[in-house]
């Protein structure tokens, strides 16, 4: 019961958490080739949404009508509209779908997913659905087993991209359990206030914060990780529990 988790899962986890480091990336997911999502970080529900369905019709109708013309296969994709940003990605079997502001620095964006190359095509054949579903199965034993995240937040130390990686997983095992995002966002918001008004920090409660803290205060960035990891993981156990 204490394996590790999934290589290609850790690596898939850790290739969002990069990308949605780029100032002003509202989120990012990487999904499979049958529009199953593998890992994803949205700044909101609706941002999550938009990310997945016109992630799943353009890489459908546009894969379509590349083949129906002849091209090829489509293996990229950037759209700009008035309000958004939207990159799309293929690396062998998964998708990188990227949504940002307009004024997003393409620029960067570009340079952050190249930098990523060699972490995407790690992922090989991608991170089928029998492999997730047993990792999530995994955690949710370990977790009934030890009633508690202790164990999990111990044995990734202090190092904050670890807890990062446990904290996607997590998130991912609580909508899987069936707890809805709203739940978790509320969740997550109540323990950042109180960590936050605790410390007396005013650095307010966003997706781009919560990125920033890691540099600003590594030490608060961990306590935020650990508390946030500890109520994903008290969901999951009500859930499963019920």
């Amino acid at each position: 019961m204490n394996e590790p988790a999934a290589p290609s899962l850790e690596v898939a986890f850790q290739v969002i958490d990069a990308i949605t480091r780029v100032k002003g990336v509202i989120g990012a997911l990487l999904m499979d080739l049958d529009g199953q999502i593998i890992a994803q970080d949205f700044k909101s529900q609706d941002d999550q949404k938009h990310g997945w369905s016109a992630g799943k019709t353009l890489s459908d109708q546009l894969a379509k009508a590349a083949a129906g013309l002849k091209l090829g296969t489509m293996n990229e994709l950037h759209l700009q509209t008035g309000k958004l940003t939207f990159r799309m990605t293929r690396h062998e079997r998964a998708w990188l779908v990227v949504l940002g502001e307009e004024s997003v620095n393409l620029g960067m964006l570009n340079l952050e997913i190249r930098d990523r190359e060699e972490l995407l095509n790690a992922l090989g054949g991608g991170v089928p659905a029998e492999q997730r579903n047993t990792e999530y199965e995994r955690i949710i034993s370990r977790l009934k087993a030890d009633g508690t995240a202790a164990k999990l937040i111990q044995e990734r130390g202090e190092e904050i991209v670890a807890l990062r990686t446990l904290h996607g997983m997590l998130f991912q095992t609580a909508l899987q359990a069936g707890v809805s995002r709203e739940v978790i966002s509320r969740r997550i918001n109540d323990i950042n206030y109180h960590i936050y008004r605790d410390s007396l920090l005013d650095i307010g409660f966003d997706f781009f914060n919560r990125k920033a803290l890691d540099n600003y205060d590594p030490a608060l960035g961990r306590k935020v990780m650990r508390a946030q990891i500890e109520g994903l993981s008290a969901m999951v156990l009500e859930k499963v529990r019920t």
